[in-house]
């Protein structure tokens, strides 16, 4: 096994290690997060995923925003909410226009399947902030991307991140399925 397999691998672990902390609301989840979008960064890079490398750096240096973030909220205060249909509609025409630049700039590199890559990064960093401010659209979001990029690293035989992307959608599946509990819970209590 070449070195940049088992990078991919140990990426794959502590991306894993970091979602399953998230569905549980552990702050502890952005550290597993930094360390390995970190490494995924430099798989993506490799095998010339720009978009993609791109957001793997963004997921290390917001997994350090999150974590401080997640330090300074109590638990009373920072509870998961619901977002209005014509804010999620606005956040999706915006994550595609936004997408169509990017691919755009990325075709001037030498990228593989530039505007396909686009796609998961904008919708990823969307996401990202989504599930930062525990909103719970943000789990819909990642069951999309994450069931998209299977098919994208897939093509480039990046095994163990398509592997990763399928448990992520599994688990993007149970998040959402937790939060939403926990939205119903919170209102019940209310």
């Amino acid at each position: 096994m070449d070195y940049l397999k088992i990078i991919e691998l140990l990426s794959v672990v502590f991306n894993i290690f970091f979602l399953v902390f998230l569905t549980k609301e552990k702050k502890v989840c952005w550290i597993f997060g930094i360390i390995g979008s970190l490494l995924g960064a430099l798989v993506l890079f490799k095998n010339n995923y720009y978009s993609e490398t791109l957001l793997y750096i963004f997921y290390g240096l917001i997994g350090v925003y999150g974590y401080i973030y997640w330090s300074n909220k109590s638990s009373f205060d920072f509870k998961v909410k619901r977002m209005q249909w014509i804010k999620i509609i606005n956040i999706t025409l915006a994550g595609l226009l936004i997408s169509f630049g990017l691919g755009y700039l990325m075709t001037k590199t030498n990228a593989s399947k530039p505007y396909y890559d686009a796609i998961s990064s904008v919708f990823g960093v969307i996401a990202t902030f989504l599930e930062l401010y525990k909103y719970l659209v943000s789990w819909s979001f990642w069951i999309v991307i994450n069931a998209y990029t299977i098919w994208l690293y897939d093509i480039k035989e990046l095994d163990f991140l398509a592997i990763q992307m399928i448990i992520y959608t599994l688990l993007s599946i149970y998040g959402y399925n937790k939060w939403y509990k926990r939205t119903i819970s919170l209102q019940k209590s209310l």
